[in-house]
Order: C-alpha cells, then structure tokens, then sequence
C-alpha cells in the first residue's frame, strides 16, 4: 500500500497505521476485525454518495 498509493494526510516520513476493509456501506467501514469506522474523508473526493449506494449499484449492473 504505501510503495503505490499516495496519503495526503499522512506526515511524510512516518508510517501511518493500515485499515484493511472487509466491508463498507454508507459512510461506515468494517474492518477485518469486525470493528467499525465513519469515514469522514473519502466523501470529499471518490466516495461522495456512500458506498454502496443502492441506485448507483443498480445504474452499474444495466
């Protein structure tokens, strides 16, 4: 992950902790550890409507 992919938020020169995600809907995270986040981020960019947002999936698969 951090030899290819660029964290803006992250100080350079140190390692930023990783999250692997098993799962997300709406602005909430599951982690492979079955705890939860809000991701309060990503709306600003790549995920403005929620993930897995019903219609945008429906729209996908016709």
């Amino acid at each position: 992950d951090r030899q290819v992919l660029w964290h803006p938020y992250s100080a350079i020169g140190t390692e930023a902790p990783l999250y692997p995600v098993a799962s997300a809907a709406g602005v909430r995270l599951k982690l492979i550890d079955g705890s939860e986040l809000i991701d309060g981020m990503s709306s600003w960019w790549s995920a403005i409507h929620g993930y897995n947002h019903p219609q945008i999936n429906a729209a996908l698969y016709y």
